[in-house]
């Protein structure tokens, strides 16, 4: 953009021009000098006088300065002003209103740069550099993404060095940014009455749809930081999945699955090494194929009792933190998923309940003295083909299978000989993922479901086959089939009916792992107040619980926290706090850095596109702010002025 004059009008102002003419062809002033006598004098002819009174304009100095002055006047009184290199001599024609979009995403943390430092770091520098020209009217705003986008502004000069200082300390949040949400956050955050502008500072490695861009009525400038640097191997590697599983058999071991995953151009051999319980149990090479390929590892069975493993990628990429990943195996008893399963012949259920992730089996026979008065520490209480003896309820959530007939709970009216579920209530959070089409049943007991508070679920023409409800206050779920009868343990529906079951009866059992960025939803027990949950380097978060509706309290086993803030890699700690503040029960989960979108560390290249989308830009090109050239004007005119003065006083 060149030059504009936004009052052309002032350009009226060079009708002086013909005045200092006309002023320099008069004659000057004759100089006085003393005579003996006017008499001959008196004799000129006063019509030659008249002719010589004007004369040509002489090409003089002061002509020209005059000239000149007159011409900076006329300029300074259009109000000239510039956006382009000329814009470093004026100043800004009216505030403005600059958005900061700083990345602040996991792949910020790569070291490819020219510095050697993170691209979070350069990125940092550069947000500095855009809020450094402020002043008085303007107003600025930050926005850090990550997984959450946190904001901070500051509106007046007084504000502003601590706007700066509070940059300058930054760190990345890390986690998953989410650039469609950040527009929308920006679009809100316009100011009419200002000239916004949005910068994106980003290493390139995210996305954003045609509709949030175009939405944004503010141009984007997009600055890409990092994928430059030197000293490291080309592209990054990283462990992008880890997981344990129950081994076959069931015990007391598990199975360790890793995946890994390789984003540069070439493939690549490195060591990868197994520690349990920080110390090394294995090591083995591994060739991972390049552009984006994955390679899955096995380690096989773990050893029994192993509390917590840790996995290393023994190799210097641009992105040290995907390099290793680890996974908490087995929680303090107080927060693990604490299960007594009481039957005389353990069907398949036992095996899928000791799946549940965090889930520690007990199983005793009906007859046991520990089934007489079962231990309150127990989550949930499961009766496969029997009922509580004496008719005394544990204090805990149940599940009821196939339970006696003609109990004091569970009252029968006959038998259903080859029941067929023909009543479903499919919406039901009991039936997610669960396809029952070809279960069979087998021979069923007619439960009538008239003591307690039942909803029945899943039901044939003559009676209940799943049902969800109460029994003295005890939130309990029956399963009116013998599942040694029927056909569903044989079908993927009968482990995802297994979890949905723990998931509406008992607390959560905290995860051995988060993925990078996303939420953990905990329900805690039900003599917790509250959560606090403290991640790597920060202070404790303490957590709401749910309440019902109505506004009151919910129940122990349907209250839940979410906690979103899981962009940081490393241990996180969760404790369960009683009303009185002291500490009920505690645990850990870890969030490892290795993710399939953030370890890829190349830059989208589609990116610059669709941020040229937003604001109305001309073809992609960004509204730079205009520049007044008016002061510069006046200053040389005065610079004139002086110069006119010392010609005056110095004649040659």
């Amino acid at each position: 953009m060149g030059l504009q004059l936004l009052l052309p009008l002032g350009l009226a102002a060079l009708a002086a021009i013909p005045a200092v003419i006309i002023f320099h062809m008069r004659h000057s002033t004759p100089e006085s000098r003393p005579v003996p006598t006017l008499r001959f004098w008196l004799a000129a002819q006063e019509e030659q006088t008249d002719r010589t009174r004007f004369r040509r304009p002489p090409l003089s100095a002061l002509l020209l300065l005059h000239l000149l002055i007159v011409a900076a006047v006329a300029f300074a009184l259009t109000r000239p002003v510039t956006a382009d290199a000329w814009a470093e001599l004026g100043l800004r024609t009216e505030p403005k209103h600059i958005i900061v979009m700083l990345d602040g995403s996991t792949s910020m943390g790569a070291t490819d740069t020219p510095s050697g430092r993170t691209r979070f770091d350069e990125a940092r520098d550069l947000a500095l550099e855009r809020v450094d020209d402020l002043r008085e009217g303007d107003v600025a705003t930050i926005l850090v993404l990550g997984t959450r986008v946190t904001t901070f502004e500051a509106s007046d000069t007084s504000q502003f060095p601590q706007l700066r200082a509070r940059i300058g300390r930054l760190s990345p949040p890390g986690g998953r940014a989410d650039l469609d949400a950040a527009f929308g956050l920006a679009k809100d955050l316009l100011l009419p009455r200002l000239e916004d502008q949005v910068v994106l500072l980003s290493d390139g490695a995210l996305t954003v749809s045609p509709e949030a861009a175009a939405a944004l009525a503010a141009p984007v400038d997009l600055v890409v930081v990092g994928s430059n640097g030197v000293g490291v191997t080309g592209g990054n590697l990283a462990i992008v999945d880890v997981s344990a599983r129950a081994a076959p058999g069931g015990g007391d071991q598990q199975q360790l699955l890793v995946q890994l995953a390789n984003f540069s151009n070439e493939p690549v051999t490195a060591p990868l090494v197994l520690r349990v319980d920080t110390l090394e149990a294995a090591r083995r090479d591994v060739t991972i194929p390049p552009n984006g390929g994955t390679l899955s590892v096995d380690w096989g069975t773990l050893p029994a009792g192993a509390i917590e493993i840790r996995v290393d990628l023994e190799i210097n990429d641009a992105f040290q933190g995907d390099d290793t990943a680890a996974l908490i195996l087995r929680q303090e008893s107080t927060l693990g998923l604490r299960i007594l399963l009481v039957s005389d012949v353990p069907s398949p259920l036992q095996r899928a309940l000791e799946v549940l992730p965090g889930a520690d089996v007990t199983i005793e026979a009906s007859d046991s003295p520990a089934v007489q008065r079962v231990d309150p520490g127990y989550d949930l209480v499961v009766y496969e083909g029997t009922s509580p003896p004496n008719d005394v309820l544990p204090d805990a959530a149940m599940l009821f299978v196939h339970p006696a007939v003609d109990t004091q709970f569970f009252p029968t009216e006959g038998v259903m000989p080859q029941p067929s579920a023909t009543v479903i209530q499919a919406n039901e959070s009991l039936l997610a993922d669960v396809d029952l089409a070809g279960v069979t049943f087998g021979e069923t007991p007619d439960y009538t479901l008239s003591v307690g508070d039942w909803t029945q679920i899943v039901g044939s023409d003559a009676g209940p086959l799943i049902a969800q409800g109460e029994l003295d206050g005890r939130q309990a779920v029956l399963l009116a089939f013998d599942i040694a009868g029927s056909n569903i343990a044989q079908r993927i529906a009968f482990p995802s009916l297994i979890v949905n079951i723990a998931a509406l009866l008992v607390p959560s059992p905290l995860p051995a792992s988060i993925p990078l960025g996303d939420t953990l939803t905990y329900r805690p027990s039900s003599g917790a107040a509250g959560v606090q949950v403290t991640a790597p380097g920060t202070a404790a978060t303490d957590l709401k619980l749910a309440e019902l509706l109505d506004g009151s309290a919910a129940d122990g086993r349907v209250r839940e926290v979410s906690f979103t803030d899981t962009g940081r890699p490393g241990a996180y700690e969760l404790v369960e706090v009683g009303a009185d503040g002291t500490a009920l029960a505690a645990g850990r989960f870890v969030v490892n850095a290795g993710h399939p979108a953030e370890s890829d560390l190349r830059p989208n290249l589609d990116l610059p596109a669709l941020v040229a989308q937003s604001g109305g830009s001309d073809q992609g090109t960004i509204r730079s702010s205009l520049f007044d050239l008016w002061p510069v004007a006046v200053a040389v005119a005065f610079g004139l002025l002086a110069l006119e003065w010392l010609v005056v006083l110095f004649p040659r």
